[in-house]
């Protein structure tokens, strides 16, 4: 028995199939690792069913340029952009991804509570940069963090990173991420 081949391949389809439940997914990693990098690559404008919740889209709408330093603005942002966050996970959207340095001790269960709220399956996508790397990154970026601060964050992400347990977890590295699909960040295949 012979069988013919389609003449042409089926078209694969950029639009991840529907999760199974609803889902928050975390990008985490140092500021300056890639994270909001990473998700503008693989949600570019939109990804139907997907809502991306950056600090970096409310910090844009809120520059003041040399008329007020972004550290009297910072606390704003920071704000304005929890505030969105939990508004954001406990709404609608079938798919959540945030990007966060995911250091504070106090915001972590915050976040993961509304999740459980509102039905939330979590998956953490950790990006493993180092604090160095992850400094250039903010200098190419144009904003730096002070050095006390960044200090502080590697060393609680160093103990978040030691500590972190079982669970939908993926950890990738620079490279990894640069590969990494968007199945692969939503932890379901895509098609």
């Amino acid at each position: 028995m012979t069988s013919t081949l389609p003449t042409t391949p089926p078209t694969p389809s950029p639009v991840p199939s529907p999760p199974a439940a609803r889902a928050l997914v975390v990008v985490a990693g140092l500021p300056g690792s890639g994270k909001t990098t990473l998700v503008r690559r693989l949600l570019g404008p939109g990804v139907p069913g997907v809502r991306a919740v950056d600090s970096e889209d409310v910090a844009a709408r809120w520059r003041t340029g040399d008329r007020v330093p972004y550290r009297f603005v910072r606390p704003l942002v920071h704000a304005r952009h929890r505030v969105r966050v939990l508004r954001v996970v406990l709404g609608r959207d079938r798919t959540v991804v945030l990007t966060d340095p995911w250091t504070s001790r106090w915001w972590r269960p915050v976040v993961l509570g509304a999740a459980r709220v509102a039905g939330r399956d979590v998956r953490l996508v950790l990006l493993d940069v180092s604090a160095g790397d992850a400094a250039d990154g903010q200098r190419i970026r144009g904003r730096r963090i002070p050095e006390g601060r960044m200090r502080r964050h590697a060393g609680r992400w160093e103990r978040y990173r030691s500590v972190t347990g079982t669970g939908d977890v993926l950890a990738v590295d620079r490279p990894g991420a640069a590969a990494l699909s968007l199945g692969e960040l939503l932890g379901h295949p895509v098609g």
